[in-house]
């Protein structure tokens, strides 16, 4: 930042004697380099930066335009502040960029009203971006991270091995290899820059390729580790598990490779749904009449992990696909969920910018409180003719924060670190005075202190340390005196007060109560899911399943999903006194993963659930389920403890005894070997579930 910033400045103000362009050069490198937080390696850094120099462009235009009447720059900066902010629902690049795209709006939104000067401005602006870009790409650059991509690969090649494992000495390795690939596709885990956060169709195909092979390395662990897992495998799971590695290993190579595939071409997942045929038959239900109950429950959950498996095994081949340009995914006939594929990229683009349009989403509360305390800003130092007006802006940018606590303690630190820094700064003009060479030669060593000690010392050395800059640079600029110094102090002080207010007014307690009510919407998403669901697998009236073509449910566990996930992570970022147990959030979002996934396959899957008793069991069992997670959305509203009673498993030993044996023999038989598949793998559904919402009532 320090050279890309001296080189626009020099280069301008010296070299080609633009004093505006020199400015706009040089607040162009400190908006996009310090002010922002682009993530990324220096390429994708750069990569960020180029990108947003047109949204650069109109934000510079507009202001110029927009500051020939105090309430024209107040309306402008009132919806550019809020659209610039909410922009970063679009992911973690754009996010990151914001900061620094709304300086780029402040700074040419108050007087002079020049439009005359638009030219040098723009011209400015360009010059810096590049620059930046330029040092952020080839001075030393951050290292760039493994793609999302061969991650993926990884973990489907960890995947095939664990398919392939059958015991013995070398299975540890095996393990742990299978382990650390799943760890590394964790949100948390993955560099933010590599996150598939976008609404593109490519980063939601990546987004469900990894779901799909966390999936699959889970279920097939826990086939191996189960009770009975010592016990020889069927032979019709040995030859679905060896379908299963294949698939696995044709997803990895075709991921590692990186090319696009046309159609045809690259793995297929046509032999694996082959070969789950006889799993769900009734081959793999001859002997289940002659167990004991405890022998079926450990058969009936060893059978439906495999097949989860093999589920997942299918979606990672056809995310895969997807991902890698194969748009013939979107025909999928199999019941898996690619709906997203069919949409237009308008349709996936609105879908996720009108998702946080309510009051209940994070990102929707800081976009209205950023908005409002810069229009302030923008009002108050218009209406009161404030001398550098622009200084009250950039410290309601930069020191409002999501909680009123937090924003106390950033203005408190900003005032100390600011006033030194005046003082400092006010000795060096009366000091040096008007001898523009010596401020040429102290530029570089103030930058380089001030962009070094911010982020290694905190906030105060960071306003102490821009104090400085400012004066150095506006010294070369135009006139000055000491008095300079002061003036930044008071504009500081007038910026943080409009901040503290607005964070003191607009959701002051940050994400700490939005998010219980979000969970408690992602509960009760779970419960709808798990009525939707349940009714459709009981009473379709052919013999498979209908299909939810629109998504509704999927969208709105989607949408509940996603406000959660915002608001979890912005509580984390948020230092604050936590009293008492909090619930185990991320076991809430895992359920809401769990209930999504069973709304995705299992009215597809053929068959319907016979007798009347069985339908009846599975219902009362889905209806108690539904109903603790409903209990438990409840008390998250009201801001309970815990619920009252503990979560009531699906009680197996009762489905046993009402559940007839598979005839060996007759017409029917195919028909009951299929019910009797249907009913394993939402049983199974269930008991996922119920083992979620006991993890929760653990941490509470």
């Amino acid at each position: 930042m320090t050279t890309a910033s001296c080189v626009a400045f020099y280069l301008c103000r010296y070299g080609l004697d633009r004093t505006v362009m020199s400015v706009y050069a040089t607040f162009t490198v400190v908006s996009l380099g310090a002010l922002a937080r682009i993530p990324g390696s220096g390429r994708q850094r750069a990569a960020t930066t180029l990108t947003a120099v047109p949204a650069g462009l109109a934000l510079i235009t507009l202001g110029t335009l927009l500051a020939v009447q105090t309430w024209a720059a107040v309306l402008g900066m009132l919806v550019i502040g809020f659209l610039v902010a909410y922009a970063g629902t679009t992911g973690p690049r754009i996010a990151g960029a914001a900061p620094g795209m709304q300086l780029l709006y402040i700074l040419p939104c108050f007087p002079p009203y020049a439009p005359q000067a638009l030219d040098q401005r723009l011209l400015g602006f360009v010059l810096g971006a590049v620059l930046l870009a330029l040092a952020q790409r080839f001075l030393l650059p951050e290292p760039a991270t493994p793609p999302l991509r061969l991650l993926l690969a990884d973990a489907a090649d960890a995947a095939a091995a664990l398919a392939d494992h059958r015991g013995g000495p070398a299975a540890a390795p095996v393990f742990s290899r299978a382990r650390a690939a799943a760890d590394a596709l964790r949100p948390s885990r993955v560099p933010p820059a590599d996150q598939p956060a976008s609404p593109t169709l490519r980063h939601k195909a990546m987004a469900h390729a990894a779901e799909a092979v966390r999936t699959l390395l889970a279920r097939l662990d826990a086939l191996h580790t189960a009770a009975g897992a010592h016990s020889a495998y069927r032979p019709e799971t040995v030859v679905l598990l060896e379908a299963i590695g294949a698939a696995a290993r044709g997803a990895a190579g075709a991921l590692r490779q990186g090319r696009r595939l046309r159609p045809g071409e690259g793995p297929s997942a046509a032999a694996l749904e082959e070969e789950l045929g006889p799993v769900r038959s009734h081959r793999a239900l001859d002997s289940l009449e002659r167990l004991g109950v405890d022998d079926r429950l450990v058969y009936v959950r060893r059978r439906s992990l495999v097949v989860q498996a093999a589920d997942a095994a299918v979606v990672l081949v056809l995310a895969s696909r997807l991902l890698l340009g194969d748009r013939t995914v979107n025909r999928d006939p199999a019941g898996h969920s690619f709906a997203y594929a069919r949409a237009r990229p308008t349709e996936l683009w609105w879908r996720r910018l009108t998702a946080h349009l309510t009051p209940r989403s994070v990102i929707f509360q800081n976009a209205c409180r950023f908005a409002l305390g810069l229009a302030a800003a923008r009002a108050v130092a218009g209406l009161l003719d404030l001398q550098h007006g622009f200084w009250v802006l950039l410290a309601t940018l930069t020191l409002t924060r999501t909680t009123s606590l937090e924003t106390r303690s950033a203005v408190r630190q900003a005032l100390i670190g600011t006033l030194a820094g005046a003082v400092l700064a006010g000795g060096l003009l009366a000091l040096v005075h008007d001898r523009p060479p010596v401020y040429a030669v102290l530029l570089p060593l103030v930058m380089l202190l001030a962009f070094t000690a911010g982020p290694l010392r905190g906030l105060a050395w960071a306003q102490g340390g821009f104090t400085l800059v400012v004066a150095v640079l506006f010294a070369q600029v135009s006139p000055v005196t000491w008095q300079l110094a002061p003036v930044r102090l008071e504009d500081v002080l007038a910026g943080s007060l409009i901040g503290l207010a607005c964070g003191l007014v607009a959701w002051p307690r940050g994400a700490g109560p939005e998010v219980r009510r979000s969970m408690a919407a992602v509960c009760s998403a779970v419960a709808e899911g798990i009525g939707r669901t349940t009714g459709r697998v009981l009473d379709r009236t052919g013999t498979a399943g209908e299909r939810d073509d629109d998504g509704a449910g999927i969208l709105a566990i989607n949408r509940a999903l996603l406000l959660a996930q915002e608001s979890w992570a912005q509580y984390q970022s948020e230092p604050q006194n936590r009293n008492g147990p909090q619930p185990d959030w991320p076991a809430v979002l895992v359920a809401g993963a769990d209930a999504r996934r069973g709304e995705r396959l299992l009215p597809g899957r053929p068959g319907r659930i016979t007798p009347y008793e069985v339908g009846d069991w599975l219902r009362r069992a889905a209806g108690d389920t539904a109903a603790d997670y409903r209990a438990l959305a409840a008390h998250l509203c009201a801001d309970h403890a815990a619920p009252d009673a503990p979560p009531r498993p699906p009680d197996l030993r009762a489905l046993l005894a009402v559940a007839p044996p598979v005839p060996r023999h007759g017409p029917d038989r195919e028909a009951r070997a299929v019910s009797a598949a249907l009913l394993l793998d939402s049983v199974i559904w269930l008991d996922a579930l119920a083992t979620d919402l006991a993890r929760i009532h653990r941490e509470m």
